[in-house]
């Protein structure tokens, strides 16, 4: 009987959206942001097969006639996925990703080439940034001798500013940390033509005390009364609101965005983002995007209750809702505990994305959403990623 009701609610979804409109700011208006994430591991396959400028253009316009074939208005790519660069930086070296070893010469920039590509094409561009990453992996020496966290870590008064655990992360409460972002994300602004920076869920990176427990002492010492916890959240806050006035001051009509994962819980007390007060306070972002990669039978985070609630939360900024098109055609082994349906959920039906598109048109303060990601919208594997990709052409 659950499981008729579910669908008999999903259907009514469908309906309405498709009859009633709902959300004055469609998916056909101009300004309804319609995105794709294109990854630096998708990016990387790009480059790698393009020798010169002219090549990779060339490569850059047929992976943007799919995501205009797809009728979608923008792309948020992966420029900055570590503590390097796909484009002419000052603070990052060329990424690895790149041209296949840090802090190579750059042989082209993809970054120019892709943003004048894009608009071209009519499409929006978004720079996608991961600000405190430094490496995948945990070894300081694969760093290029420029890049600014090996150089930190290899002197004794800065060396606190790097994390190593199992991977290298900046440390939050470094304000040279915070500096370092802040730069790198003003020189993007101000050489670039692009429309937005955006940062993915990725803050604190661990909750153990030793991250920062030297800042937090001079913290203390120096009469500061914020628990531990507070205190973080204080330094990912301020981050975040020195990028966004970097941003403002370099070119206002630039927009900040976050997409943090959709668990405020998670959010606010294991990576230190307070994601609620960005979404309801002004000067932190210009939009919240969180990741609702659940389906609509998910026990922990439904679609439609959690989409509601981000909706309910988020009263200064604009709101977009990242969809999970990666897991059409395969089970989701989290949805419940003991609920085959909600674990056969994408298996079983191959419409719950457009589904959830139009839910979200249905929601009066929701202005678009973002696809996770482009290689599942350019080669679906299944059959209900094809239909999948098939239905979101058609609701445009």
């Amino acid at each position: 009987m659950k499981k008729i009701f579910a669908v008999l609610i999903s259907v009514l979804f469908l309906f309405s959206g498709c009859l009633a409109g709902g959300n004055t700011q469609t998916s056909s208006s101009s300004n309804y942001v319609k995105s794709v994430w294109i990854t630096y591991f998708e990016l990387e396959q790009f480059t790698s097969s393009s020798e010169t400028a002219e090549e990779f253009e060339e490569v850059m316009k047929g992976v943007f006639d799919v995501v205009k074939d797809a009728c979608l208005n923008t792309v948020t790519v992966q420029v900055r996925p570590c503590a390097d660069a796909f484009y002419d930086s000052a603070y990052f070296p060329v990424s690895q990703y790149c041209f296949g070893t840090q802090g190579s010469d750059l042989i082209y920039d993809p970054l120019e080439i892709m943003v004048n590509t894009a608009h071209k094409m009519n499409l929006r561009f978004e720079a996608w940034i991961n600000p405190y990453r430094v490496s995948q992996s945990n070894d300081i020496n694969a760093l290029s001798d420029d890049n600014q966290a090996k150089i930190w870590y290899l002197n004794d008064d800065t060396k606190s500013n790097v994390y190593i655990s199992d991977k290298i992360y900046f440390n939050p409460a470094s304000e040279e940390v915070t500096e370092l972002i802040v730069n790198g994300v003003k020189e993007i602004v101000m050489n670039y033509a692009v429309d937005g920076i955006h940062f993915d869920d990725y803050f604190y990176p661990t909750d153990k005390e030793e991250i920062d427990s030297k800042e937090y002492s001079e913290y203390v010492s120096g009469g500061g009364e914020l628990s531990l916890g507070d205190w973080r959240r204080e330094n990912v806050s301020n981050m975040v609101k020195s990028v966004y006035n970097a941003v403002k001051e370099s070119n206002s009509a630039v927009q900040f965005g976050i997409s943090p994962q959709s668990n405020v819980k998670t959010d606010y007390n294991t990576l230190y983002a307070d994601v609620e007060r960005w979404a309801s306070e002004e000067g932190f972002v210009d939009y919240i995007c969180p990741q609702i990669y659940f389906g609509f039978y998910n026990e922990v985070q439904p679609f439609s209750r959690t989409a509601k609630e981000w909706s309910e939360r988020t009263t200064v900024v604009n709101l977009y809702v990242g969809l999970p098109l990666y897991k059409a055609g395969t089970e989701d082994e989290f949805a419940s505990d003991d609920q085959d349906y909600a674990i056969n959920e994408f298996v079983e039906n191959n419409n719950i994305i457009s589904r959830q598109i139009i839910y979200l048109e249905n929601l009066s303060n929701v202005g678009g959403y973002y696809i996770y990601s482009y290689s599942y919208l350019a080669d679906p594997q299944t059959d209900a990623a094809k239909n999948e990709v098939e239905n979101i052409k058609n609701l445009n």
